[in-house]
């Protein structure tokens, strides 16, 4: 007979039990006569049934636990592949390259990726912190357009594409263009956004506006260069139409000024050329509000210290100063400064700078374009003029050298006819008195005399004879010019003149000289016939003092042959280049008359200069240029 305690028993026994074996063992301990006993009091049925149904739950529930995990293990890979694809999912969510971030109404975001985060300025971490709400971050005005698209997207069931503004973090307003997708979650609606930045596409519409706007403006830049171009040209035109015959540069200088001043009103033009260590001003035109500036420009601007003027001259290219600097012509004084603008302008012919052209404005504004291409034709032409003028001054240059060629022919003759003539009627007037008086009796005192005078008449037309003879052969015994060490060929004419040198105690100084294209043997004569020069004529009380400089100025070297002797009056300083033409007798001073007019034949040969500076007293200086070795 079965008790309740066994019941109890069997109970907990059957809640353990996890197999039918177990169940088995705890109904055997529990029944050990098993639960179908024939003849088994009538009460002990109940307790039978009752541990029946208590074994019939446990086999239940073992089975249903069983059934349970054959069905977790078949549920398990399908569990591991769910999450593989939600891994998955995210990444590829996250390294989208459009914004993506699926939010409700009040602004919460439910997801976002990081394209969308990054474009806001937001992190990760202030994402799954709660800190990014879309709603706070859009503007005003276009909540009532977000509101509208989640409307239509959720009752149409479709994408909605339209563009808004949101503030980055730092304020800034960035433009999107949003594809707006319904997605419910329950009952609840919640939007997916697709964002793309339309930044770039903006700021690329713009550039391509700024460039077109750009191209626009360089149509009217040129239209305003071509347009000036035009007047400039015009206005040349009309100035220089009388201009084809002349030949003086600076009337054509001239006459760019008076179309520069004409086309710029207000201004003042000046025309400047290197002359020694100066800036020499050789034209002006317009009105000076100060009257004194335009005294102190005459009296030249030191070169080197005027960058208006030295900058293009060395540069051979224009220059502009829209807010003029008086300190770049500090030279000028206080009254530089009424003028506020200025422009300066390399004038050329050829490829040699010949000079500077500056233009002054008395208002200050920035140079246009337009004035700026204007100034360059009206330069440009000038040049082209002054190029035109050179060439034609070339051939009238030929025809004077023609004419002065028949002029010293025709002086030739006339010496030839009379001062040669002199000498020869000498020695036959004394040799007639010679054989009339003498006789055979030689003698006689008288009788050497006499020879004394015919052999100092005969050295006399031996001296004319070479001279004239030299200077002929300057001319007709010419040879190529080439590059000529002009140190070398100097020292050369100085030893040539050693023993004279050396018997009037002369000090000769030669600096360092540029190399010039000249004929050697010409060259070697013209030094020696100036230094000569100097010495000859030197003073009674001191000891000749020579020095020869050289610099070179664009494209020529100019020698300069100082001496400390006797000096030459202005009136004299053409006369003594004229052959036979003599400042001091024969017996003060040898010599023919003829040594600085071949010196002068030679420089003009090269197409060169020869001058002369003195005070007339104590002092002189020949100055002479000869093309520059290139």
């Amino acid at each position: 007979m079965s008790s309740p305690s066994s019941l109890s028993t069997l109970a907990a026994a059957l809640a353990e039990a996890a197999s039918g074996e177990q169940v088995q063992s705890a109904l055997n301990a529990a029944f050990p006569d098993g639960l179908s006993v024939p003849d088994a009091p009538a009460g002990q049925w109940e307790s039978r049934e009752v541990a029946a149904a208590l074994v019939g739950a446990a086999l239940a529930r073992i089975e249903a636990q069983r059934e349970s995990r054959e069905a977790h293990l078949q549920l398990e890979p399908l569990h591991e592949e769910t999450a593989r694809l939600q891994e998955r999912f995210d990444a590829l969510f996250n390294a989208a390259p459009v914004g993506i971030a699926a939010g409700r109404r009040d602004g919460t975001l439910v997801r976002a990726n990081d394209a969308y985060l990054h474009l806001l300025g937001f992190t990760r971490e202030e994402f799954q912190a709660g800190a990014v709400n879309w709603v706070d971050l859009t503007p005003p005005e276009f909540a009532e357009v977000d509101r509208d698209a989640l409307r239509r997207a959720i009752g149409e069931g479709r994408a909605v594409r339209y563009e808004k503004e949101m503030r980055h973090r730092s304020g800034e307003r960035i433009a999107q263009e949003v594809t707006l997708l319904p997605q419910w979650e329950g009952a609840e609606a919640v939007g997916v956004a697709y964002v793309r930045d339309l930044r770039p596409e903006r700021a690329a519409a713009l550039g391509h506006a700024l460039e077109l706007r750009a191209r626009g403006e360089e149509l009217e830049r040129l239209n305003a260069e071509l347009t000036a171009r035009s007047e400039a040209l015009e206005r040349f035109a009309e100035l220089s139409r009388d201009l084809a015959l002349e030949r003086d540069p600076l009337v054509l200088v001239g006459r760019a000024q008076e179309i520069a001043v004409s086309l710029m009103p207000g201004s003042v033009c000046t025309y400047y050329e290197p002359q020694g260590r100066l800036w020499s001003l050789r034209s002006h035109r317009g009105e000076f509000r100060r009257p004194e500036l335009l005294a102190r420009l005459r009296l030249g601007l030191p070169r080197g210290e005027s960058l208006n003027v030295d900058r293009p001259f060395e540069t051979l290219a224009p220059y502009y100063q829209d807010a003029f600097d008086p300190a770049t012509v500090q030279s000028a004084g206080s009254s530089i400064s009424v003028i506020r603008t200025s422009a300066s302008f390399p004038v050329r012919t050829g490829a040699q700078p010949r000079g500077v052209l500056v233009v002054g404005r008395h208002d200050q504004r920035a140079w246009t374009t337009a004035e700026k291409t204007l100034l360059e034709t009206v330069v440009f032409n000038l040049q082209l003029a002054l190029e035109r003028a050179e060439q034609s001054g070339e051939l009238q240059r030929r025809t004077l050298a023609l004419e002065r060629s028949n002029a010293e022919l025709e002086r030739f003759a006339f010496v030839a006819g009379h001062d040669l003539q002199e000498p020869l009627r000498s020695v036959t007037s004394f040799a007639q008195l010679l054989v009339k008086r003498f006789g055979a009796h030689q003698d006689d005192p008288r009788a050497a005399q006499y020879l004394k005078h015919i052999q100092g008449g005969t050295q006399r037309m031996q001296e004319l004879i070479q001279e004239l003879l030299n200077y002929a052969r300057v001319t007709a015994e010419t040879r190529p010019p080439t590059r000529q060490n002009t140190n070398a060929v100097t020292a050369a004419a100085v030893q040539d003149l050693r023993a004279s040198l050396d018997a009037a105690g002369a000090v000769v100084t030669v600096f360092d000289l540029p190399p010039v294209v000249a004929d050697s043997t010409q060259l070697r004569q013209l030094m020696q016939n100036l230094i000569g020069n100097a010495v000859k004529y030197r003073h009674a009380d001191r000891a000749p003092v020579v020095t020869v400089t050289g610099e070179q100025r664009g494209p020529w070297v100019q020698i300069d042959v100082h001496d400390n002797g006797l000096g030459i009056a202005p009136e004299y300083h053409e006369r003594i280049f004229t052959v036979f033409q003599r400042l001091h007798a024969r017996d003060q001073y040898g010599g023919t008359g003829v040594g600085l007019t071949i010196a002068r034949r030679i420089v003009e040969r090269h197409g060169g200069q020869l001058w002369v500076s003195s005070d007339g007293v104590s002092d002189s200086t020949f100055h002479l240029t000869l093309p520059a070795a290139p």
